[in-house]
């Protein structure tokens, strides 16, 4: 990102000098600008896949009498049929099902001397217990304890088991800090799957190298990004089921239809917006805007709410931009406290684009103040204005020490920017929720976020050190970062700096593990979206890269993969 001066009047026609960043470009051009959702191939499609699940063309989809509830099917089979239904991104047509299946697995976990479970080998029982794990259950480490020897390092008689230590790593990846066993199992399956020749299936051999050299996790991967790479990956099986390989990339192209339609809606609200065309500094980062809502919510019921999270997520991005690269001092003061005072009267004393960014913000709030008044809720619209204003606060003390090259102590400059990251969460993730269902946007719901639980918490701090790492060189030549602060404030290389970050970020994982295990003080729907922009974070953010300032190091490929290219039926 590169910065040049320029001359541009204010409000009171004096001339000052500003900094432009120059940042990447879109890349989608008139890619999304127009699109007719197919209604005849959209509703035979859907038809099909509801033909599929209640007249049980086979046993693997019939909800009346599938695998899943069948009594002659093993606890094993069943374990794999979840595993695949949820990696095939189609699980969530049998929640009820997959729920109570697991429900009963888990009771009969609680006594490992079960035939079943002694009988385990490495790959069942690592599946056994991460796909209770990821239901909220808090299934024992003592499943493993078959495995380890005296010392309880695991026996070397498996390292020459790839199936079993993928499996493994997989597991491993939903560990608590109390999790000892699991910090073992991590060491021991990368060492073994990084040096170990592959002598295996050549499926195995494409599942390690689908895992990018054990870069990515199924736990911790977005769940559409990962569906359209198992489906290519399960396709490849010499034994892969052909009616539930059509099931899934029938449902994917279904639901692609409706993404896109989605997506051109909002390209096309957005055209007009004043907020877009007036700011120089903007960030038109429509598309990828859309593409982090739809990693939150991607089912076909929340419509709705991926539409007005992406607008939200658009909003934010301009502000971001607004305080980290254009916005003089002055102006930002004067727009922190008008946003602080919440007076539209302020609005003559901002400079014309300060003033495009609040008439952007007060137009969203007021739609959602009309929206959530006949609902009853105004209470949700009002926490949504205080976390703005907490947000833009941070945000001016962010810019304050940037512009003045003096960054503050490293500790300070934490506090700050997790003041900043828990606000944008929450009115992120509370303007999810509001639109997603009633239930979980009540009050209460509410009054648990203003909280700041230790979930949230945890998903702040890998938003907030995920950024400061990636975005390092890019924001290095606008006046500072977290890495450089805290590089400064230690004495310490970059590296060292990544390293530490790295360390937080796997630490808070293992918060956001704890957790979300039960039992919990909110329902499932609400803390799903919590994981879910803790997953999209680690998706944005891969290989140290800032993917939504410049898609094409990272997420181009996943959006054309999502929203442009269906898969063959």
């Amino acid at each position: 990102m590169s910065q040049t001066q320029v001359a541009l009047p204010l409000h009171n026609q004096s001339e000052i000098i500003r900094l432009v960043s120059d940042f990447p470009e879109d890349i989608w051009g008139d890619s999304f600008s127009s699109y007719t959702l197919d209604k005849q191939m959209y509703d035979m499609y859907a038809k099909e896949i509801e033909i599929m699940k209640e007249d049980g063309w086979h046993p693997y989809l019939k909800k009346k009498k599938s695998m899943l509830t069948a009594t002659h099917c093993s606890i094993t089979e069943k374990l794999k049929l979840i595993d695949k239904l949820e990696r095939l991104g189609i699980s969530y047509h049998f929640e009820e099902e997959i729920e109570h299946q697991l429900e009963e697995i888990f009771k009969l976990s609680t006594n490992y001397e079960e035939e079943y479970l002694h009988s385990y080998d490495l790959f069942t029982a690592a599946l056994h217990f991460r796909l209770l794990r990821q239901h909220h259950f808090n299934i024992s480490c003592g499943i493993f304890d078959k495995f380890v020897d005296a010392n309880s390092k695991f026996k070397e008689t498996l390292c020459s088991d790839i199936n079993g230590l993928l499996s493994l790593y997989e597991a491993a990846q939903v560990r608590t800090r109390k999790d000892s066993i699991l910090e073992e199992a991590l060491t021991f399956t990368l060492v073994h799957l990084k040096r170990e020749p592959l002598q295996a299936s050549s499926t195995l051999a494409k599942q390690v190298k689908f895992l990018d050299s054990l870069y990515n996790a199924v736990h911790k991967g977005s769940l559409r990004v990962e569906a359209r790479r198992y489906i290519s990956a399960y396709e490849e099986e010499e034994c892969h089921n052909e009616l539930l390989l059509r099931f899934a990339k029938l449902d994917y192209n279904m639901l692609q239809m409706l993404h896109k339609e989605e997506l051109f809606e909002i390209i096309r609200d957005q055209a007009a917006s004043v907020c877009v065309c007036k700011i120089p500094n903007s960030r038109v980062r429509l598309v990828e805007s859309y593409f982090c809502a739809l990693g939150m919510f991607f089912e076909p019921q929340h419509s709705f709410g991926r539409i007005n999270l992406a607008k939200t997520t658009v909003l934010s991005t301009i502000f971001d931009g607004t305080y980290d690269a254009y916005g003089t001092l002055d102006e930002l003061k004067v727009l922190t406290g008008a946003i602080d005072r919440w007076d539209a009267s302020e609005m003559d004393r901002l400079s014309d684009n300060m003033r495009t960014c609040r008439v952007a913000l007060l137009n969203v709030t007021d739609g959602l103040d009309k929206e959530l008044s006949k609902q009853g809720r105004l209470y949700a619209s009002e926490q949504y204005k205080e976390e703005w204003k907490i947000y833009t606060k941070g945000m001016y003390n962010e810019s304050r020490w940037f512009i003045k090259r003096d960054l503050s102590a490293y500790p300070e400059y934490f506090s700050n920017g997790m003041v900043t990251s828990l606000a944008f969460l929450i009115f992120i993730i509370g303007k999810a929720l509001v639109n997603v269902q009633k239930k979980t946007g009540s009050r209460d719901v509410f009054d648990w976020l203003s909280s700041r639980p230790k979930i949230l918490v945890a998903c702040s701090t890998i938003c907030r050190l995920t950024n400061d790492v990636a975005s390092y060189k890019l924001e290095t030549q606008r006046g500072g970062t977290g890495n450089e602060c805290y590089m400064k404030h230690y004495n310490v290389s970059e590296q060292e700096a990544v390293d530490k970050f790295e360390e937080m970020i796997v630490e808070a994982w293992k918060d956001i593990n704890e957790e979300w295990l039960r039992p919990t003080t909110v329902s499932r729907e609400v803390l799903m979206p919590i994981l879910s922009l803790a997953r999209m974070e680690d998706v944005l953010y891969k290989y140290h890269e800032d993917g939504f300032t410049d898609p094409h190091k990272v997420i181009k490929d996943y959006i054309i993969e999502l929203l442009m290219d269906p898969l063959t039926v």
